[in-house]
């Protein structure tokens, strides 16, 4: 009984402890994230590692010449263009290379970092942003009748106190010096006093990459095309070992230069989808159905606004196997230039896109205002943007009575060429992508 009692009171596995399978991580860590367009990422490159302090030894050679060997330099970040991504949220927002390994004794040298290669979708814009410089915070001067107040840096005081105070801060600028270089460096045990510093003097290739590192260019870059690679962060140089620094003075030096830090850059990400087509409508137009009608692509279909959330593209293949690549841009509404709705955050994907593709529902009540507004919030976003080459497709023809009527009114009142087309039912579809290929021709080459 007591037994029965002890197991009944035991808590019956989970149907996840049963199985084995962790449901929640099945899909990976980033399975529930969303589409992201736009980020802000950090690249820091490798450190590069330590030049090594060593002499060579041997039965009958007590005091032999210095071996020691070189560290190798930090492994770099860069981006490159994969045409299978489609989303930024692959990409984490610290991005670090390796390090380099620092050289050892008997001149072996320490292998290269390896380069941390990011993968990215193709219309990925990168842009640095400068970093501004924070001033110092103001000093508390202490007044000789006992007061004190706040200076900041660079004000005038005729306060004694005030420049003992600075001077003692400041030191002797040769010891500062003196001090800086020889934190660069790596010392024998017991040889941090003994070492001369003042003699030695950084290698050229080091003092040309710390003034890189402190004078950077501004990184501003547009990746376009299927395997481009642009270099956004440097790993930093291997410091040199113990023997690059022997002299007709100086035969065992018992000091090694350290590596260098990475580059460090800040970078602000912006995926815009570069595709030959660009579908733009009211939210419940029919965009999406009318992509599944023609492409490959399979973006969701519902009966109610803004289904689509994020930009889909699908390919088009025509029987002599020429293909175009059409996005679906989430519905517009009116205000859509100043964040209403969806807001602007979708609008920048039309920028990119060869042929304005409008579709408008013909079974509301008023669908050339539908196309006017459609025009209106492109050209309030951005100037000129409506006036690409572009065709309108009045999707929906198939609603009896109202879709008709509609249709023939807004033909008579206007010269634009109108395409109607049951995008559900997959009606005159051929027409339309016959007549993009057309006006995709007359352009050339992009």
């Amino acid at each position: 009984m007591e037994s029965q009692m002890a197991s009944a009171q035991q808590p019956q596995p989970s149907l996840a402890q049963q199985t084995g399978v962790d449901w929640k991580l099945r899909g990976g860590k980033r399975a529930g994230r969303n589409f992201i367009d736009r980020m802000r990422c950090t690249a820091i490159g490798g450190h590069g590692g330590n030049g090594c302090v060593s002499f060579f030894r041997d039965v009958f050679v007590p005091r032999g010449p210095p071996n020691g060997g070189d560290g190798g330099s930090g492994g770099d970040v860069w981006f490159e263009v994969d045409e299978n991504e489609t989303s930024l949220n692959c990409i984490k927002q610290r991005l670090s290379a390796r390090p380099g390994v620092n050289g050892k004794g008997k001149s072996m040298h320490g292998p290269r970092g390896d380069d941390l290669i990011v993968k990215v979708p193709k219309g990925t814009m990168v842009r640095e942003i400068a970093q501004r410089e924070i001033p110092d915070k103001p000093h508390r001067v202490e007044i000789p009748n006992g007061g004190d107040y706040l200076q900041p840096p660079g004000g005038a005081s005729d306060s004694t106190g005030y420049l003992e105070q600075l001077e003692s801060r400041i030191g002797d600028e040769e010891a500062r010096k003196s001090q800086e270089k020889s934190a660069l460096f790596i010392h024998y045990p017991r040889w941090e006093d003994k070492n001369d510093m003042k003699k030695v003097r950084l290698p050229q290739e080091f003092k040309a990459f710390k003034w890189e590192l402190t004078h950077p260019e501004l990184l501003s870059v547009d990746l376009v095309a299927h395997g481009q690679r642009v270099l956004v962060a440097k790993g930093g140089l291997g410091g040199y070992g113990n023997p690059h620094f022997s002299s007709p003075t100086d035969r065992q030096p018992h000091y090694a230069l350290k590596g260098l830090a990475g580059q460090t850059r800040f970078l602000d990400l912006e995926l815009k989808t570069i595709a030959d087509v660009g579908l733009v409508g009211m939210p419940n137009a029919g965009k999406s159905t009318f992509l599944r009608a023609v492409s490959n692509a399979h973006p969701k279909v519902a009966p109610y606004p803004f289904t689509t959330l994020n930009p889909y593209i699908g390919t088009v293949t025509f029987r002599d196997t020429h293909q175009i690549t059409v996005a679906d841009i989430p519905g517009l509404i009116p205000g859509a230039h100043q964040n209403v709705g969806l807001g602007h955050s979708f609008l920048r994907h039309v920028e990119r896109s060869r042929i304005l593709v409008y579709i408008v529902d013909v079974s509301r009540p008023n669908p050339w205002g539908d196309l006017e507004a459609l025009q209106r919030e492109l050209d309030l976003y951005r100037e000129g943007l409506s006036s690409r080459p572009s065709i309108v497709v009045v999707n929906k023809a198939d609603v009896a009575g109202v879709a008709r009527d509609n249709f023939e009114r807004w033909k008579a009142m206007t010269d634009i060429p109108l395409i109607p087309v049951s995008a559900k039912y997959k009606k005159n579809i051929l027409k339309v992508t016959y007549t993009i290929r057309e006006i995709l021709d007359s352009m050339g080459a992009a």
